[in-house]
């Protein structure tokens, strides 16, 4: 290991284990404010919103929106971001059901649809890493694209045909537990270790920190970006499994909407926009947050257009809080980069 590379490795090391205690104590009150806006619908509406039943809905709800903001937390990790992963989600989605329609089988619809999921992030990663193209006109065309090309494929129609044991993959359960929530709780669980304990998550994290010191440490920059996509858009894909399992149909437009939530639950959780820093417990209580407000204001009779105003609130107030996080962050790797340098 040259001497720069040590340099590098020591002053990421020191960075995360500095945010360590701060992460900890955000993430401790965001999980208060959860528990007390859960506790706001709770109370006054018992009957409707604080049942095992509604309990259940919320969990299934916020698993599949965790699975793909622990996609889109890699990529903001580095820098980037990813609007197309609602698009992938409903392309995943009609392949997935077209295949199963073809009677392929369920293992081969849902190993097709990973790939699929996999294959756009990979296009995604090599468009912005290796060409330079900016990451929301990349995943901008690829969104408009995919949802075009999902139309095609579907002739602008659902997609009947999905088998009954696909459920496992989001609607049955796994022995006491929602499928929908064993999955995303084994894509927690692997993120995790991906970024807190292998050298890979090392990497993401220079690489969001200082582009150009990792490149002067020797670091294949463009290959872990590109990766960074590829797990982004494998994440996304699964996500899409997991919703066409709950409905049982492939749709194109089955993500809409989650290109925006994704984004707001990394950034509610802690991770930073313009890379860095990132948690992933916090990306658990980011989509709690957002599943327990939505089903709350749906529960109370609150209108559509006033949940996406509410909605709308709460990101614009995280992504204040990430902006001030942000300013902290790259104080503190100034400090932790002169510091190694020297």
């Amino acid at each position: 290991m040259t001497e720069k590379t040590s340099a590098v490795h020591s002053r990421t090391h020191r960075l995360r284990t500095s945010l360590r205690f701060g992460i900890a104590r955000e993430n401790v009150q965001l999980l208060l404010g959860t528990v007390l806006l859960y506790l706001a619908f709770a109370i006054p509406y018992s009957s409707k919103f604080a049942t095992a039943a509604n309990t259940s809905n919320v969990s299934q709800q916020a698993a599949v929106l965790l699975v793909v903001a622990l996609g889109q937390m890699l990529a903001l990790l580095i820098g980037g971001f990813d609007i197309s992963v609602g698009a992938n989600m409903g392309f995943v989605s009609v392949v997935a059901a077209l295949v199963m329609q073809w009677q392929a089988g369920t293992a081969i619809a849902a190993l097709v649809g990973l790939a699929t999921g996999a294959m756009i992030g990979f296009l995604n990663g090599t468009l912005i890493a290796v060409l330079g193209v900016n990451p929301f006109a990349a995943t901008l065309g690829m969104l408009t694209f995919l949802i075009g090309f999902g139309n095609v494929l579907s002739q602008g129609a659902s997609v009947a045909g999905v088998e009954d044991s696909f459920g496992y993959f989001g609607r049955l359960n796994w022995g006491p537990l929602p499928s929908a929530v064993a999955i995303a709780g084994v894509a927690l669980t692997l993120t995790w270790i991906a970024l807190r304990e292998a050298r890979v998550g090392l990497y993401l994290y220079g690489v969001g920190g200082s582009r150009t010191a990792s490149q002067l440490a020797g670091v294949p920059v463009v290959r872990y970006e590109v990766l960074s996509y590829t797990a982004c858009g494998l994440l996304a894909g699964l996500a899409g499994l997991m919703l066409t399992a709950r409905v049982s149909i492939g749709q194109a437009e089955l993500g809409s909407g989650y290109e925006l939530l994704s984004i707001a639950a990394a950034v509610i959780g802690g991770t930073v926009i313009g890379g860095g820093t990132a948690s992933v417990i916090g990306v658990v209580l980011g989509a709690t947050l957002i599943q327990v407000l939505a089903t709350g204001l749906a529960i109370a009779g609150v209108g559509q257009y006033r949940q996406q105003m509410a909605t709308g609130a709460v990101i614009v107030i995280a992504a204040g809080v990430a902006r001030i996080r942000g300013v902290k962050l790259r104080n503190l790797l100034l400090v932790l980069t002169g510091s190694a340098t020297r």
